[in-house]
């Protein structure tokens, strides 16, 4: 007999900025990490939400950031949401990541990396030219 009150799958929001507006390989290899960190664990992927330029630069305005909120708090029902990213100065560097916390939690999801701490920076950038996985734990 299969159990069929067996919850949904998290459903995670992928979030991430970057300044520039060309070079985006980093970028990318950070969200396809976080998108198999999510896989590995048989999460559901809602989409990815990114923000470039001055917008990544910016703790006033961001209008990625700000259209993954307003999604996460549209989805009905109790199921657990995510924002994803692939560590905390994903949200701000020099901010108070508070403040994107309580945002998503008023949109009823909650806020998680794919690092246990803050890797060292560049954590990427070091892996891949060794040919390495991240140090940081997740799958670039």
């Amino acid at each position: 007999m299969s159990d069929t009150t067996a919850e949904p799958p998290p459903l995670v929001f992928l979030y991430d900025r970057h300044p520039g507006l060309r070079a985006r390989a980093i970028l990318n290899l950070r969200l396809d990490g976080c998108q198999n960190w999510a896989a590995a664990r048989h999460w559901e992927i809602a989409g990815r939400w990114v923000d470039l330029g001055d917008d990544a630069l910016t703790d006033h305005r961001r209008p990625g950031f700000d259209e993954l909120v307003t999604f996460m708090a549209e989805i009905p029902g109790d199921r657990t949401k995510i924002c994803l990213v692939h560590h905390w100065e994903r949200l701000t560097r020099h901010g108070d990541r508070a403040d994107y916390q309580r945002r998503v939690r008023e949109a009823g999801g909650y806020i998680a990396t794919t690092a246990a701490t803050p890797p060292a920076a560049p954590c990427l950038g070091a892996a891949l030219s060794r040919g390495e996985s991240c140090p940081c734990g997740c799958t670039p």
